[in-house]
């Protein structure tokens, strides 16, 4: 599997590469916002990894195995997009989602989509949800949380 950071090489190369013919290293750590050597080392472990074909003072190209796993993340983060929404879990929204992405099981994924999907097919179910959320309801499974002595 991919590190975070990694995943977020192979995207933005696979959005890039599906925009214009051809993207270069130095256009990669540019949109990146990192040094060129660390996204060099980033290619290479890449390449070691066949997600990509790295090659020095050639154009960066990404193999089948490549455009299938950022397809794959790319639609993860669509779906913990939408299962965030449907949670209505907007504070830190991001940092949940990287967590969420980093790790959920594959497993854990595939029954957050069948959530989604009967979420999709069943519209009056999220609407319920929300009015769960407005109540104020005494019953509870987690007790308060504990705050620091001042």
């Amino acid at each position: 599997m991919l590190s975070s950071s990694l995943e977020k090489y192979l995207i933005c190369l696979y959005n890039n590469l599906e925009q214009h013919s051809e993207f270069k290293i130095s256009e990669l750590a540019k949109e990146m916002n990192q040094p060129l050597q660390k996204t060099i080392q980033a290619l290479q472990r890449m390449h070691y990894q066949k997600q990509i074909i790295y090659s020095t003072y050639q154009p960066l190209r990404m193999t089948e195995q490549g455009k299938k796993m950022a397809e794959y993340l790319i639609a993860r983060d669509a779906l913990i997009d939408e299962f965030l929404k449907l949670m209505h879990i907007e504070e830190n929204a991001e940092a949940e989602k990287e967590a969420m992405a980093q790790y959920l099981s594959h497993d854990s994924l595939m029954k957050i989509e069948r959530f989604v999907l009967f979420n999709r097919q069943y519209p009056e179910i999220a609407e319920r949800f929300e009015l769960i959320l407005t109540l104020d309801i005494e019953e509870s499974l987690l007790p308060p949380l504990p705050t620091s002595e001042k």
